[in-house]
């Protein structure tokens, strides 16, 4: 009766771990919540490259993430948009937190497609976040180096777009810049009965001039800074205090000036020792702090603007 108890149990124990892993992982011998699946490389884009049409950026490194796939988890640069880096809720954090390192990945560069993966989600995971899958194009550079950029990632907006293809069999037209966008492929699932990534021939023509005009303030900051200019810059503080609420200031001046300099106070103790701050100057009457530019503070001052309460980061134009 005993050994039938310590049986039973047993198998008990076992039931709830099998049902356990396929729940977490959506299969009962698999160790990753991910399935990778390989897809032919539409034809066209093998007739062609890619061109980096607006800087860019890469999160170099290994995500822990997809380390469980055999070839996709290999890839160890991810093709990111600016939008991302500019973006409040995304931003260089979402890399950095993953033990991402963020890198330039600048205007010119040129890839080619050599591979084309279908990542799968399975398991409680996709509850939140849906099965997918997710189509990556497996892109080489000119060293052989590969990389990988989500069809979904290549742009939502106009405004977004920074991926241009060449197409090597069709004469060249200088005049407009040709961009890939989600709407240049065609997705079928395998719920859908194919798991397949097409080229469909949508590319949105812009001018370069437009994709200048795109680039966020902090960006053509950061690349006059990257050549060595000198220059400082003029940051505008947010009125709110910790819970987002408005500060009004007082219609008293003295009072006014007490309010204004416990704000840039504030907002200074904040910016970690190691940053250089040059020639800091506070304006009496209003939130704004003056600094001599560095890459390294901008970059701080980007990617932490919510937690410093900043409204907006310019040059700061002196008159002599």
């Amino acid at each position: 009766m005993k050994s039938k108890t310590i049986i039973i149990l047993l198998i008990i124990i076992g039931a709830l771990y099998l049902g356990g892993r396929y729940v977490y992982y959506g299969s009962l011998v698999r160790n990753c919540i991910y399935t990778e699946n390989r897809l032919p490389v539409p034809e066209q884009l093998t007739k062609g490259e890619i061109l980096v049409a607006k800087d860019a950026y890469l999160a170099v490194g290994h995500d822990k993430e997809y380390t469980c796939l055999k070839n996709f988890g290999s890839i160890d640069r991810e093709i990111v948009g600016a939008d991302s880096i500019n973006n409040l809720t995304i931003g260089r954090h979402y890399f950095t937190d993953r033990g991402l390192t963020v890198e330039s990945l600048k205007k010119g560069t040129s890839f080619r497609v050599v591979d084309v993966v279908a990542v799968t989600k399975h398991g409680l995971s996709t509850i939140d976040s849906g099965s997918g899958p997710i189509y990556y194009l497996i892109l080489k550079d000119q060293n052989n180096i590969s990389y990988q950029i989500a069809t979904v990632s290549l742009g939502l907006n106009k405004e977004d777009l920074f991926l241009s293809f060449v197409d090597s069999s069709k004469t060249l037209d200088s005049s407009a810049i040709k961009l890939l966008s989600p709407d240049s492929f065609d997705e079928t699932a395998d719920y859908q009965g194919e798991n397949s990534l097409k080229y469909t021939g949508k590319l949105s023509e812009l001018s370069d001039a437009y994709l200048k005009s795109t680039e966020p303030q902090w960006k053509k900051l950061s690349d006059r800074l990257e050549r060595g200019e000198k220059f400082d810059i003029m940051v505008v503080i947010d009125l709110r205090d910790d819970n987002f609420k408005e500060i009004k200031l007082s219609d008293n001046q003295e009072e006014r000036y007490k309010q204004v300099a416990q704000i840039q106070d504030e907002f200074l103790k904040k910016i970690p020792s190691n940053l250089v701050l040059k020639g800091v100057e506070k304006d009496r009457a209003w939130p704004y702090v003056s600094v001599e530019a560095n890459l390294d503070l901008l970059t701080y001052l980007v990617d932490e603007q919510v937690t410093l309460k900043i409204k907006s980061i310019s040059e700061l134009t002196r008159v002599r």
